[in-house]
């Protein structure tokens, strides 16, 4: 990290500068970015953004709380208010992933000597209950033979669906004012796709 912050400010800083400047005293992002913590989820290569593009809330399992207990939780509930009723983003994406490790202890169980982990997944509880009693998502038309992955993709729509329950989000969707998107980013093929709620399915983009 030290070599990094070092390289950053030798050769990277002079690069961004002008642009950081300009941000100093305001931001005005496009889009809220709910994705995981996993270290392998790069938000700004994987869309190709720069500073101030993103608003970004990363958690495990790129959850987002319940609206009627978001009191517990706070943070995220506080991060999707601000960002959309102060900040005025135009969308939100919420992005899952394959190989996700907060579905794997989902579906396994969390450690017994991680009670945080075991008390934040409770907020997943519902994509693993939708995940079983509903046909599973495709990607392109197929879908996936991994159980992880699979979950992975109902814990995006069912976030998207709790999304919509808080009233900030709903009044801006419904003048227009907001677009809720749903990303799955394949990590062993670096394949971003996006949900499409005509047909029901993820897509590759760029195809």
């Amino acid at each position: 990290m030290r070599r990094g912050a070092v390289e950053f400010q030798r050769r990277t800083a002079p690069l961004l500068k002008p642009t950081l400047s300009r941000l100093a005293d305001t931001q005005s992002p496009q889009t809220l970015f709910i994705t995981c913590g996993d270290a392998r989820i790069v938000p700004n290569i994987i869309t190709t953004s720069g500073p101030g593009d993103l608003f970004t809330v990363r958690n495990i399992g790129n959850l987002v709380p319940d609206h009627q207990t978001a009191a517990e939780d706070a943070s995220v509930g506080a991060a999707v208010e601000f960002a959309v009723g102060v900040l005025k983003v135009r969308e939100v994406v919420v992005c899952g992933h394959s190989s996700c490790g907060a579905m794997k202890a989902l579906l396994d169980g969390a450690p017994h000597d991680a009670p945080a982990l075991r008390s934040w997944l409770r907020h997943a509880e519902a994509s693993r209950a939708r995940a079983a009693a509903r046909p599973p998502v495709r990607i392109e038309g197929r879908p996936l033979p991994s159980e992880v992955d699979q979950l992975a993709l109902h814990n995006v729509l069912e976030q998207l669906d709790r999304l919509r329950a808080y009233p900030t989000v709903a009044r801006a969707e419904s003048r227009g004012e907001l677009d809720l998107v749903g990303m799955y980013f394949d990590v062993g093929d670096a394949q971003v796709h996006l949900y499409d709620a005509r047909t029901g399915l993820f897509r590759r983009l760029g195809r």
